[in-house]
């Protein structure tokens, strides 16, 4: 049996593509593409259709021929602007879950600048609001951030019972960073096998407790981080993080496309620093262009979560210590990040069962 049934659930651009593809075969004599078990799936999101090729049943160089001759055929087809064909999407992690912890969220940006950390610490703090109990691992081992982000600092204990680390625990967010075990002004040199090694330890040797969500600020771009991270456990989905400019959308959109092979669901995108607000009249002037996160997300097909100006009091609050100031009812900043609480918060509640009870709409929390 072929691993797709064209009558299952597929909208009328994707049952074309597959129509197309039942027509089609490598060999003269063989069996179309779909009935040969060689594609996996399709899928049209926003407008882009992605075909997945099955490795299991087409060498390397039946994939790159594949790749080249059914691009042009589909990108004919009504509502689709961009043809992707690659390997079927295969996770790197052995499902390993960290103990206590229910759920793992990673939130990555494509280019570094973009406000990713703040914006991961600022969502920690309205979801622990909400009753959410919640931690941050701050996996940027090259630039970590949450020593100054949160006005916390070492040393890190360890618990006597298993030997594990104990994270650091400020206005009510669990932390651990490489920042809390280095000296301020001490560089860390890790390439390689010390990476994989590294990093694992934050997940494996940390005694995190009892935690509904863990955030995990990833370090910006694509690299052996982000491959040791996601070997070392499974994560339920990611954020992803862009600024309006086209050099920062298309780091983004490669980001995106790293986690899509990986098998990482994308929870959604947020634009940050989509101008700057004025402090009196409040006007928002666009300095790095308008619309690039709405554009990107119809492109992708994935929701965006909101668009966010950047705020100088924010700023000011990230580099002393005191975000948790500006998470606020009336504050800018709450205002801004209300609509992503309030779709994460249904994410979780539609993706994660259990947290459905305490994921209740933030405008009816007492904050």
């Amino acid at each position: 049996m072929p691993l797709i049934d064209p009558n299952s659930g597929y909208n009328t651009a994707e049952r074309h593509a597959l129509d197309i593809l039942s027509r089609m075969s490598l060999q003269p004599e063989g069996a179309d593409l779909i009935h040969a078990r060689q594609v996996h799936d399709i899928a049209l999101t926003g407008e882009v259709m992605r075909v997945f090729l099955n490795t299991d049943t087409l060498d390397e160089a039946q994939q790159e021929m594949l790749a080249e001759s059914l691009a042009p055929l589909l990108k004919d087809i009504p509502g689709v602007e961009r043809v992707i064909v690659k390997p079927r999407p295969q996770a790197v992690s052995g499902g390993r879950r960290i103990a206590g912890v229910k759920r793992v969220v990673a939130v990555h940006s494509g280019k570094g600048g973009v406000g990713k950390s703040t914006l991961t610490a600022q969502l920690a703090l309205m979801l622990a609001h909400l009753g959410i109990k919640v931690g941050i691992l701050d996996a940027d081992i090259y630039g970590p951030s949450l020593p100054i982000l949160f006005g916390a600092h070492g040393p890190v204990q360890q618990n006597p019972d298993n030997q594990k680390m104990t994270p650091l625990v400020a206005q009510g967010i669990r932390l651990m960073s490489l920042g809390f075990l280095l000296p301020d002004d001490q560089a860390l040199v890790w390439r390689g096998s010390l990476v994989d090694e590294g990093l694992s330890q934050f997940f494996t040797d940390v005694d995190w407790g009892e935690l509904d969500l863990l955030l995990v600020d990833l370090p910006p771009g694509t690299s052996d981080v982000h491959l040791a991270a996601l070997r070392t456990n499974e994560f339920d989905g990611v954020i992803t993080v862009t600024a309006p400019g086209q050099v920062s959308l298309d780091d983004v959109r490669r980001g995106m496309e790293m986690f899509a092979d990986l098998a990482v669901p994308c929870i959604g995108l947020i634009e940050n620093m989509a101008g700057v607000a004025c402090a009196g009249c409040r006007q928002v002037n666009h300095l790095f262009g308008e619309l690039g996160g709405g554009s990107l997300a119809q492109e992708i097909g994935v929701p965006l979560l909101a668009t966010i100006p950047f705020y100088p009091a924010v700023a000011a609050a990230a580099d002393s210590g005191t975000l948790n100031t500006q998470i606020q009812p009336g504050r800018d900043a709450f205002q801004a990040l209300l609509p992503v609480v309030e779709r994460l918060c249904g994410n979780i509640a539609g993706v994660f069962p259990e947290l459905r009870q305490r994921s209740h709409h933030p405008s009816e929390a007492q904050l």
